[in-house]
């Protein structure tokens, strides 16, 4: 992130409001369309099996992205560098505060990735707009219902409130400074429509992916999906982004191969409960040497920055390759095919070292294997296969095994 002075900050920032005042009263302004009208106006609903899709736009979902974008992170202007110089050129130094804050908070202590995680706690509460965020946050009591429902799903009584709790006078004032700039129309006017017609052409596409058919099969269980909700957003990328309930969340941008993959993983948190032998299991093996260092060693801009989460992570990702790749999903960006063995040697510098291994084993029983999937981990405990302190050597032995970019493993000669 370039440092500016704070004068030169303050120029930019009056020039761009000028300037953008300017452009507005130099020709009308559109009508933005009621939120409940546009929103509704723009979803689409399409059956597939056992999958019942709904494609529907966020203009909460859609902000809460974009506060992440304003703190300035390369990882995430890289994708919107006009936008991104549109906004925070407007941004005065009380929201400049705030954004720093929740950069420090959420990021650098709590070790999250914020945007994900802001509409994660937040899709608790089912918010559409701005105003409904800005109305939670300003209320005790809808404060107090979201950090009770939040604490109630398995996200909650992991990560807990603590962060979200610490950042909430910085969500007001940026709330404050979102409905200031007019975000809410210009979203309504500039971007929705974009994202409506991206939701036309998904509809279109999507009927022959049954996502929740194919992880039941794997998972051994029924998901009870009443509906897979698809938010469609201006400002998702470079996620996927799995929030509470059967909703998750990605970009208008995106192939519809990528969205039905982003589709097939976030169905599958959490892949199973972790309790009893498995989970005993696992924790041994989250002590591995090898696994450990691909908890501490990795970019934390990618997440995952413990070892419950890594591992969580990788047991749902191994089937999301398996099924990915099966259906024809992992594809290049010239739309070659892509084998799951390419795909982690380059998603997230190769750290899913796990998911790798077990997406091995997942091709190695096929498509006639039975029973639930914590069943098949207890399996491969019980032979060998998982083994705490030998995960590197099965990885070195596992056909198509890759060079870990995270770990400084260097390809060979």
């Amino acid at each position: 992130m370039t440092l500016e002075s704070p004068c030169f900050r303050r120029a930019v920032a009056l020039g761009a409001a000028l300037l953008w005042t300017a452009c507005a009263g130099s020709r009308p302004v559109p009508h933005a369309p009621e939120p409940s009208e546009a929103l509704e106006s723009a979803t689409r609903r399409v059956d597939a099996g056992r999958t019942h899709w709904v494609l529907r736009p966020s203009e909460a979902y859609d902000a809460l992205c974009l506060l992440n974008l304003l703190r300035g992170d390369a990882f995430y202007t890289r994708f919107y560098p006009g936008e991104f110089q549109r906004f925070s050129a407007l941004l005065e130094a009380p929201e400049q505060a705030a954004l720093a804050n929740l950069t420090e908070r959420m990021a650098k202590q709590g070790g999250k990735m914020v945007g994900p995680f802001l509409t994660l706690v937040f899709s608790v509460t089912g918010a559409t707009t701005v105003e409904d965020l800005a109305a939670t946050v300003a209320d005790d009591a809808a404060w107090g219902r979201m950090r009770a429902d939040f604490l109630a799903t398995s996200y909650g009584k992991e990560d807990g409130f603590a962060q979200v709790e610490a950042v909430r006078k910085d969500l007001g004032v940026l709330l404050a400074y979102l409905k200031r700039v007019e975000f809410p129309r210009i979203w309504r006017t500039e971007y929705l429509p974009t994202v409506a017609q991206a939701i036309a052409g998904l509809a279109q596409k999507v009927s022959p992916y049954d996502v929740v058919g194919w992880d039941e099969a794997l998972l051994g269980r029924d998901l009870q999906v009443a509906a897979m909700n698809a938010h469609v957003l201006k400002f998702a990328k470079p996620h996927g982004i799995r929030v509470t309930g059967w909703n998750f969340l990605t970009d208008a941008t995106y192939p519809v191969n990528v969205t039905v993959k982003t589709a097939v993983h976030e169905l599958l948190h959490p892949p199973f409960a972790r309790e009893g032998e498995l989970d005993a299991k696992l924790k041994a093996l989250e002590a591995d040497p090898y696994f450990q260092r691909l908890v501490r060693e990795h970019d934390p801009a990618f997440g995952y920055t413990t070892a419950h989460g890594l591992t969580e992570e990788d047991c749902a990702e191994a089937i999301d390759v398996y099924v990915s790749e099966r259906e024809g999903l992992l594809q290049k960006r010239d739309g070659s095919p892509l084998t799951g063995a390419e795909f982690f040697r380059d998603h997230d510098d190769g750290i899913h070292v796990l998911a790798f291994v077990l997406y091995a084993e997942l091709k190695r029983a096929g498509p006639s294997r039975g029973g639930t999937y914590e069943a098949f981990l207890l399996n491969l405990f019980e032979q060998g296969v998982l083994e705490p302190g030998g995960l590197e050597r099965r990885f070195r032995a596992t056909p198509g095994h890759y060079p870990v970019k995270a770990l400084g493993e260097a390809a060979a000669p």
